[in-house]
């Protein structure tokens, strides 16, 4: 009895991210939907959701050494105004750094900040760089403001960017700023389907008004997320 050579072959590698070589910006969606191995301990380290584009918890940008395996070259850093003395910038002279004070909590206008946060993950990319996002957790703030990009760029809904990140970083759980997301699904497409050289300045136009209200708007919600040690967060007195 004759085995088919199908059977005998060896299955095809699973597709894997590389670190970034030279200027890289997304123009395309990534092909890569496969979901990666999980385990628990994964949730302390940062995972590569593009290849120059990581996100994790506050815990991965204190290691030195991993940093610079990644070849990690700017940090968004996200945090609520109280962890501020504990997540800070541990790096100065090594990274480049975007440090944002940001509540996990539906109060929070997560889209007023999108085109800052956009427009540093770019730079980076830009020069050829690699880019580590997190907040505290690393399962809330930093993923929303990771699928914003990704929504923007590739003109993704709110349910694909999570399963595509999710793929990467299972524990990611943006329950704070599901609603925000959701309603950004239509001016991330709508900017997706608008031609290559009147993006810019439509881009600019919503990021001013975005701004105004902002500013112009009085707070939307007090309510803090807890910090509790499953998440192995930092712990506050």
């Amino acid at each position: 009895m004759s085995i088919p050579l199908s059977v005998l072959a060896p299955a095809a590698p699973s597709p894997t991210l590389t670190p970034p070589v030279g200027p890289w910006v997304p123009s395309e969606p990534p092909s890569d939907m496969h979901v990666q191995e999980w385990k628990y301990e994964m949730r302390r380290e940062a995972q590569a959701i593009l290849p120059n584009l990581f996100l994790g918890p506050f815990q991965a940008s204190t290691n030195l050494g991993r940093l610079r395996e990644k070849r990690i070259t700017h940090i968004l850093c996200l945090r609520d105004s109280v962890e501020a003395r504990l997540i800070y910038p541990r790096f100065p002279t090594e990274f480049v750094y975007l440090t944002l004070d940001v509540a996990d909590s539906d109060g929070q206008n997560i889209i007023s900040i999108f085109p800052r946060c956009r427009e540093f993950i770019d730079m980076a990319m830009d020069a050829g760089g690699a880019v580590l996002v997190h907040c505290n957790s690393g399962i809330a703030t930093a993923p929303a403001i990771v699928m914003g990009y990704l929504m923007w760029k590739f003109g993704w809904d709110y349910l694909l960017a999570l399963t595509f990140v999710q793929s990467k970083r299972y524990c990611v759980a943006p329950a704070s700023f599901e609603a925000q997301l959701r309603e950004y699904t239509a001016i991330a497409q709508a900017h997706k389907a608008l031609p290559a050289g009147s993006r810019s300045g439509i881009g600019d136009h919503k990021r001013a008004l975005e701004q105004d209200n902002e500013e112009g708007a009085p707070p939307r919600g007090a309510s803090k997320r807890r910090l509790t040690d499953d998440e192995d967060d930092v712990e506050m007195e």
